[in-house]
């Protein structure tokens, strides 16, 4: 997080946005929705799909509207350390990666700013590899189960072990790139150090399909 922020003005002056010919226009019949807050990113999805698809979040699904997913530390992420040590081992010597799973059984939206989350439009085959990449991203233990992990605060939902390795090259935002390109969306992942980075190019594809109808105008401020 402390590299993010020394790093942020170079990579916002440097980036690119997706190219729009391979933009999702057609068959998009699912939503996810990506929301960027502070230096954290993450995915939410319709928990009915979550259901239907997913293999480890069928139980966190349950009797939920949404489902909400990110990544980070281990130890900082689930709060057991939030001192500026615990952020400097993230970076550099993470012992272990963590999922975090929210739920919601009602309408999120008027929890998250409209000027933090998008709305993006993909296929069902999108929806799929999404929900596999999110799936592959669980740590399981020698019975094929999920981990779960304590959370050391109140309100944060739930907290998995994760299988992938959490790094100065390697972060929350870096994880939520590669999510978005697993769901068929063409969003650059290498570098994708902040944020910022990644939740403009989640922007540009959005007001792209908003502007060819296939997001209606304003969903974003008033979705319930």
């Amino acid at each position: 997080m402390l590299f993010c922020l020394l790093l942020l003005p170079v990579l916002s002056a440097c980036s690119s946005m997706p190219n729009k010919q391979k933009i999702p226009i057609a068959n998009t019949e699912h939503t996810l929705y990506f929301i960027y807050r502070e230096w954290h990113t993450s995915i939410m999805l319709d928990a009915a799909t979550v259901s239907r698809y997913s293999q480890h979040l069928q139980a966190e699904a349950a009797g939920q509207q949404f489902v909400r997913i990110g990544w980070g530390d281990g130890d900082y992420f689930t709060g057991k350390s939030k001192s500026f040590g615990a952020a400097t081992k993230a970076l550099l010597a993470s012992d272990y990666s963590a999922l975090q799973v929210l739920t919601y059984a009602q309408s999120p939206f008027g929890q998250i700013p409209p000027d933090t989350r998008v709305a993006i439009a993909i296929s069902d085959k999108g929806i799929r590899r999404l929900i596999r990449y999110l799936d592959k991203s669980f740590a399981l233990d020698a019975s094929g189960n999920i981990i779960s992990l304590p959370s050391y605060a109140t309100d944060t939902g739930h907290f998995y072990q994760s299988s992938g390795d959490y790094g100065l090259f390697s972060n929350c935002n870096t994880w939520s790139s590669r999510a978005l390109q697993a769901a068929k969306l063409p969003v650059r992942s290498g570098l994708q150090l902040t944020a910022q980075s990644v939740f403009e190019q989640a922007r540009f594809i959005s007001n792209y399909q908003q502007s060819l109808g296939l997001i209606e105008q304003g969903s974003l401020a008033t979705a319930e």
